[in-house]
Order: C-alpha cells, then structure tokens, then sequence
C-alpha cells in the first residue's frame, strides 16, 4: 500500500492554504484524506493538530479576503484584553456575504480606524459596546484604560466621527459606568452590579489605615460602613504563600473593625445573590438604606445587545 505524501514540517502544526498545500506537492485528491480536516473554503489542517485561539485566528485570515480587518472583540483580544466572546470578528469596508463556522464577517460603508493589527483599539471597543452586554462592555473599558491600551477621548472621538456606527451611541452612556480604578473584569463587573442595584457606590481599590499603618488596599470599600468586598479568583486558594498572607490580612481588618466580604466566581454568576449577600454585610455594618433595586437600569446592563438605553440609564 502506497504511503501518503508527508505533509512538510511548516505546514504540520497550523492551518495552511491549498495553495500551500499544491506548493508543496499535495493534491486536492490528497487534502480529501481523513488525515486532513477543512476548516474553511481552501483552509486546512491535519486532523491530529489542535489549534488554539492564535491558530484558529490565523485560520479565519487565510480564509477571508486580505482586505477583511480584526475587529470587535477579537482586536481587543490580540492585545491581551478578553472579552469572553467566542466568535472571531472581522470588518471589511464592502458588501460581501461570507459564512464561515466561528467567523463573523460585519459589512460597512466605511471602516473604522484602523492600524497594523485591525481595527484600532478605541474603535474596536465602540463597535463590541454593539455586541456585548453593557456590564461585560464596561469591564472590558476598565481595563483597556486601565491599561492605556485606550483613553475616554479617543473612545469619544471615534464615536463623535461616526456616530451612526453600532456602538456609537451606547458610548455616553456607557462612560459614566467606566472606573479603570479595578484591577480586573472581574472586580469590574462586582463594581457594577452593585452599583447597578442602586446600592451605595464603593471606593475602588481604595487605601485602609490604621492611624499610619496601611492595613490593606480593598478591591471595593465601603468605608462609611466598614466593609471591604473581594473577588477572589482561584490564585488566592491555590497558592499558599497568598492564602497565608491573605488570612493574616483579614486578621488585622477584623482587629481594626473592618468586615469583608469575599465573592467568588460562582457569586458573580448569580447577580441578583450577590447584590444580596453585600446588602446584608452592609446591614450587619450598620447599613440603612434603601433595598437593592432590580429595576430598568438593572434590566439594561444585562440585556442582549442592540436594545434601547432607558431613560434612567440615560
């Protein structure tokens, strides 16, 4: 039996072109073996190579015509912000229809700004405000500026110049939601669903003395009352030089009369049961106040995109 043509070594561990593929001595009889999988129109790889998100984004470009640009949440990914949306994104400046498995192609008259790796930073990030849910947008705003990957004016400034873009006009009422202060989306998006509640708004990693002592920088501080809330992600659990110097830090909050409050991955998945849990360590601090609100601001900021702002929002 006759053996199949290797495939050479540049093409084994990535998706590659037929063109490629013809190059290197392949047929389009050979690429119809099992051992090569179709990802794309003329896009291949071997069936015994996985590719990750580099790979498959790599894949989506060899497909797609060269004038198509990363865009959406797929820019903000190149640069190390995750959004969490599984879809690659392109943006070409034409009408063209093209339905590729985990591609979305989006047609315009004009494309946005754009620089050597796609669309631009703050444009990328006004056209996923069209495609995200206003509290995933806003942490994802959080740490682009934290970051200076972006700023609040070049946001603006791509909204003000094509304010009919989807995404434009969510940007202003989006801003004021927007606090880089986090140190990350998912200390992002405890901060608003708090304050999404209509409940007291929280300092962000705000300083905690103790005369000139610095007891700690809490991830939200509620200093009237004396409660700090945490997310702690899995790194606090398993490392145990953190799990030890994080128990001797709630030791010296308690003995200085601060609460805390620690909210996990599993507590941000249920908002509504973690606004509860802050507004009963609010109470038990002394809190007074009005009740946590699930009302029509609350009802925007986890909506599906492409709905109206309401008013109050506003």
């Amino acid at each position: 039996m006759q053996r199949p043509t290797p495939l050479p070594a540049h093409l084994a561990h990535r998706a590659f072109h037929r063109r490629e593929a013809i190059e290197a001595g392949l047929t389009d009889r050979m690429l119809d073996h099992p051992r090569f999988v179709r990802m794309h129109p003329c896009v291949f790889r071997l069936a015994s190579t996985t590719l990750d998100r580099t790979g498959l984004l790599a894949a989506a470009c060899l497909a797609l015509p060269q004038d198509a640009v990363v865009s959406h949440t797929t820019r903000l990914e190149i640069a190390g912000v995750h959004a969490g949306e599984r879809l690659l994104h392109f943006t070409i400046g034409r009408e063209l229809h093209l339905t590729y498995d985990g591609v979305m192609l989006h047609r315009t008259v004009k494309l946005p700004p754009t620089d050597a790796s796609g669309v631009t930073i703050p444009a990328a990030w006004v056209q996923s405000a069209s495609i995200l849910p206003p509290i995933r947008a806003v942490a994802v705003a959080d740490r682009l500026l934290a970051s200076g990957l972006a700023t609040r004016e070049a946001i603006e400034a791509v909204a003000a110049r094509d304010p009919w873009r989807p995404g434009a006009e969510l940007v202003e009422h989006l801003m004021p939601w927007i606090d880089p202060a986090a140190a990350s989306i998912p200390e992002s998006q405890t901060r608003t669903i708090i304050r999404a509640a209509c409940l007291e708004a929280p300092e962000v990693n705000a300083r905690i003395m103790d005369g000139p002592d610095l007891l700690a920088i809490g991830d939200l501080v509620f200093r009237r009352w004396r409660l700090i809330v945490e997310y702690e992600g899995r790194q606090h659990a398993m490392d145990p030089q953190q799990f030890a110097w994080d128990i001797e830090r709630y030791r010296r909050l308690r003995e200085a009369g601060w609460n805390y409050l620690r909210i996990t991955a599993r507590d941000l998945a249920n908002p509504r049961r973690l606004v509860r849990l802050v507004h009963r360590a609010l109470v038990a601090q002394g809190y007074d106040g009005p009740p946590p609100e699930f009302g029509v601001v609350w009802e925007w900021l986890f909506r599906a995109p492409r709905l109206r702002v309401p008013s109050s929002a506003r």
